[in-house]
């Protein structure tokens, strides 16, 4: 997840929190006298124009959803959050992102847009809010919350390198585990630092005191202008046609790290007619990387050169992989086996010969989900031979060469893929 995107949702969702929550300073093109947002005036009344884009965002995050293409996903609850302030999509969100991987940044993220759901009791049945409230316990493992409190409202608190706060008095927010340092600073006050350390989702309290100015040193008092009066329209919340639908269950979707499969493959150059056969893949992914290793077997169906000689091609391969979305590119390399085998006539004898080669090749593939833990796979490659093999036959005059394979292999496979 991209760094922007992180900061824009924790930027959203901060604000949701029953007591304030941390929320980074507003960009420098503000007005200095603009008035500071409310917690009201996220139920503004939204124009009809603005009711539209907030209906298709969810529809377009439920469609992506459903065909598991989760950074899509994310990206438009994100859009949709930013229009409205939705607690359930809120959590439907902190469920999308609970499907990547861990990642420090995206789990700050994660919490906040859960505990808006929970804190809200989001959720359009039991079972979606125990899932809200089982997903929020989950990733509060892995972060901590840490309660500032500040004896000058004035006060800017920097949280790390990328937060910076306006303290009035109290604020909480959510911290990745280890060492974060955090800053208070006044003008014309000594700077005050503390080290807060995240260790196993524990809650974290830090108190910052500045001394009283020096009487010799005007008082410098900041006035903050408030809206006269605070207007809250509770309303029925419009859901998308395909937002009733139940969540689908969180370990079912879960982006999978190991699996195998089995399908045809067809390969092209190991004889001078196509090769039918099957193979075997096995594959482990981490985030965007895996590691495969592919066996596969086919036979030639035809003869060679109008002779009756049966060719049997098998190889083993494996290397890594780099994916990116549905697509992967890998790197292989292994060994191919040829065997050829002429049965006797009124001319030639039984005769059988077996070649094992070194083999070196590049591959590309695309996976489709089925569901959570069946996807279709269809794979393709290219691999280069470091010799030739020649195919001949026992004759009574010796032996005679007939054929002579490429110095290159192509194969395509299509597999089902089995596995979390």
């Amino acid at each position: 997840m991209s760094r922007p995107f992180a900061l824009a949702v924790l930027l959203l969702l901060s604000l949701s929190a029953p007591i304030k929550a941390a929320e980074p300073e507003k960009p420098a093109q503000s007005k200095p006298d603009e008035p500071k947002p409310t917690r009201a005036s996220r139920y503004r009344k939204l124009s009809p124009e603005d009711e539209e884009r907030f209906k298709a965002r969810v529809a377009a995050g439920d469609r992506a959803l459903e065909a598991r293409r989760l950074n899509e996903a994310a990206d438009r609850y994100t859009e949709a959050l930013t229009i409205k302030h939705d607690p359930r999509l809120s959590g439907r969100l902190g469920l999308v992102l609970s499907m990547f991987l861990p990642d420090p940044q995206t789990d700050l993220t994660m919490a906040f847009a859960l505990q808006v759901a929970v804190s809200e009791a989001a959720g359009i049945s039991s079972a979606e809010r125990r899932q809200f409230f089982e997903a929020y316990e989950r990733v509060r493992k892995r972060v901590c919350r840490i309660d500032v409190m500040v004896n000058d409202v004035d006060a800017m608190v920097s949280i790390g390198v990328d937060r910076r706060v306006r303290s009035e008095g109290a604020f909480w927010t959510f911290i990745s585990p280890g060492k974060t340092d955090i800053s208070a600073t006044l003008t014309g006050r000594k700077d005050l630092k503390q080290t807060a350390e995240c260790v196993d989702g524990k809650s974290i309290l830090l108190q910052f005191e500045f001394p009283e100015p020096d009487a010799s040193q005007p008082q410098i008092i900041t006035i903050e202008k408030e809206p006269t009066e605070r207007r809250v329209i509770v309303r029925e919340v419009v859901r998308a046609p395909n937002a009733a639908r139940e969540p689908l269950p969180l370990e079912a979707e879960a982006p999978p790290r190991f699996n195998v499969g089995i399908g045809p493959v067809m390969v092209f150059g190991a004889a001078p007619s196509a090769s039918l056969g099957f193979s075997l893949v096995g594959q482990y992914r981490r985030q965007s990387f895996s590691v495969m290793a592919v066996a596969k077997g086919a036979w030639s169906l035809g003869d060679v050169v109008n002779r009756p000689i049966d060719i049997f091609s098998a190889s083993a391969v494996a290397g890594p992989c780099a994916h990116w979305q549905w697509f992967q590119g890998c790197a292989l390399a292994g060994a191919t086996l040829f065997d050829h085998r002429l049965g006797p006539t009124s001319v030639y004898g039984l005769y059988t010969d077996t070649h094992v080669v070194p083999t070196l090749g590049l591959g590309v593939g695309a996976t489709y989900g089925i569901t959570s833990t069946v996807s279709a796979r269809i794979f393709a490659d290219a691999a280069a031979l470091t010799r030739d093999v020649v195919v001949d036959i026992a004759a009574p005059g010796g032996t005679t060469p007939i054929w002579q394979t490429n110095r290159f292999l192509f194969s395509v496979s299509a597999s089902l893929m089995f596995g979390r």
